[in-house]
């Protein structure tokens, strides 16, 4: 009231108002009611000015409002706390630039705040879900879940992960949270055999592994991308040079430029480039500690056929100038054979080797075939001829849907036209394809190959993989999710927060209804829950 008093007597001395008039507003507005318009109201306004002044003036308010506070003074409620006497904190007069650390320390955090003890975890309910040690695996630790850091996936799997991993992975709604994978029965068993053979040996005491390789086949979304994941990230693990190969139908599917060769094959150079690029993140080191077996470089084509092959497809043009010339000259059959071998030298093929003469170590083939994109369909193929030589260190060549190297493509060429073929170019007159598709584990010294069918585009109609050179004993079935499996599965998904409110009652239904197998839980459990 005071300031108020203040603020309105320059405006009393330019108006020229007495010092207790009535202010301006109240004189404007002072207008004569009905209770003073007739007889007797000027008495009743007295009396009803008195019993105003004198109650406590309550102002009307609207029904939405905010609240008022009766029962307490709203002034306390705000107000600090007073200290009580003798424990008075000397005041002073603090600047915000003057404030130091310590100041801060003193008043932050709390002495209470950081003397709690640490809450203990909780033992899970699931506790045989996760497996504890990687180090030792056994028969027991099936179905439980290997846990990976997002990191080592990136570390482990540069190429890619093989199947439907990465469709998994944006399920979890975390970015950050480690992820699981499976532990299943062929996984242990495979585990197990490429333990014995990383240090294998013959007779004479030199690294050999004698063994093809292996074969995982089963039905759609039983799981063999999977073991193809988890073997690869255990071998790398424990010093395996591993060539994957996750996406082997993105050769027929895709389209790149391709260039028809003498000997009839298609090259994907591109292709090529990119397959190299993915191998050497992982294995470049290995790949700069073996050494180039020189009786075997050069033994391909820029088509990465042999050279045998390729200098066959000149023969019947060599032997018919030779034949030309023994009619004109008379030259006996000796001289005729020297001539077909003379000419036969004389063929020059193009190769890498004219370019890349004596290279140490097959990283110098990669990094050639990096460079140089033309030359890098055949630098696939050497490098494949130098790791079936090499013994230093244990190769494992995996290839997953390994059935879709037979197929035809989605590539036309009018030499298919009215053949059974119909116009497209098989998949494996491909460079790449061609170079995957066949069963030669048996040809590593120190190395073998495991690979996995894929029916996600096509059924099973007649497969036959006898013909293809796979024996009985190298195929593997995977097979559906056990009742364990499947409920582990179940528990997984709902601590990654992938599943919601699952009934427990109805884990034996859906393991029913989806007869255990991973793709189909996964789609169906996704959608309902």
């Amino acid at each position: 009231l005071e300031l108020f008093g203040a603020m309105c007597t320059p405006l009393r001395r330019v108006l020229k108002l007495p010092q207790g008039a009535a202010p301006l507003s109240r004189q404007a507005g002072r207008l004569p009611s009905r209770s003073t318009a007739r007889p007797g109201g000027a008495a009743a306004a007295r009396r009803g000015a008195a019993s105003v002044s004198a109650a406590s003036f309550t102002p009307r308010r609207s029904r939405f409002d905010l609240p008022v506070e009766r029962s307490a003074d709203p002034v306390s409620r705000f107000k600090l706390g007073e200290p009580p006497e003798g424990d008075e904190i000397p005041r002073k007069a603090i600047r915000l630039d003057r404030i130091t650390a310590e100041d801060v320390a003193m008043q932050w955090p709390p002495p209470a705040l950081v003397e709690a003890s640490i809450p203990v975890a909780n033992e899970v309910r699931r506790p045989h879900l996760w497996l504890t040690d990687d180090t030792t695996i056994s028969a027991e630790d099936v179905g439980r879940f290997v846990k990976l850091p997002r990191d080592d996936l990136l570390e482990l799997l540069p190429e890619g992960p093989c199947g439907e991993l990465a469709r998994d992975l944006t399920l979890v709604p975390s970015r950050t949270r480690p992820v699981g994978l499976m532990l299943r029965k062929l996984s242990v068993e495979l585990i197990m055999q490429l333990q014995e053979l990383r240090d294998a040996t013959n007779a004479r005491g030199q690294p050999r592994i004698n063994k093809a390789g292996f074969l995982l086949d089963g039905h759609r979304g039983v799981g063999k991308s999977q073991v193809l994941n988890l073997i690869t990230m255990w071998a790398r693990r424990n010093g395996w040079l591993v060539v994957l190969e996750p996406a082997t139908a993105r050769y027929r599917t895709e389209i790149a430029d391709i260039k028809r060769s003498n000997n009839g094959v298609y090259i994907q150079n591109e292709f090529a480039q990119q397959f190299l690029e993915a191998t050497s993140i992982a294995n470049r080191q290995k790949l700069q500690e073996i050494p180039v077996d020189m009786s075997a470089y050069g033994s391909t084509v820029i088509d990465g056929e042999p050279v045998k092959e390729a200098r066959r497809l000149y023969n019947p043009l060599i032997e018919k100038t030779v034949d030309q010339e023994v009619a004109a000259q008379g030259l006996d059959e000796f001289e005729r054979l020297r001539r077909v071998a003379a000419y036969a030298k004389q063929v020059r093929m193009p190769s890498m080797v004219e370019q890349l003469r004596d290279p140490v170590n097959v990283w110098e083939i990669v990094e050639f075939g990096l460079e140089n994109q033309a030359y890098a369909t055949q630098a696939v193929a050497e490098m494949f001829v130098q790791l079936q030589r090499q013994v230093t260190h244990p190769v494992l060549v995996i290839v997953d849907q390994w059935n879709e190297c037979f197929p035809v493509s989605q590539y036309v060429s009018i030499r298919y036209d009215n053949t059974r073929f119909h116009g497209y170019i098989p998949a494996y007159h491909l460079t790449m394809p061609r170079a995957l598709h066949r069963w030669d584990g048996n040809k590593y010294r120190r190395g073998l190959k495991i690979c996995a069918t894929s029916w996600a585009r096509y059924k099973r109609r007649d497969y036959r993989p006898e013909l293809l050179g796979v024996k009985d004993h190298e195929v593997r079935t995977v097979r559906n999710f056990s009742q364990l499996e499947f409920a582990n599965y179940v528990t997984y998904l709902r601590m990654m927060n992938v599943l919601h409110n699952f009934p427990r009652e109805d884990l034996e239904y859906h393991y029913m209804l989806t007869q255990g197998n991973g793709f189909q839980a996964r789609k169906l459990l996704s959608t309902l829950y």
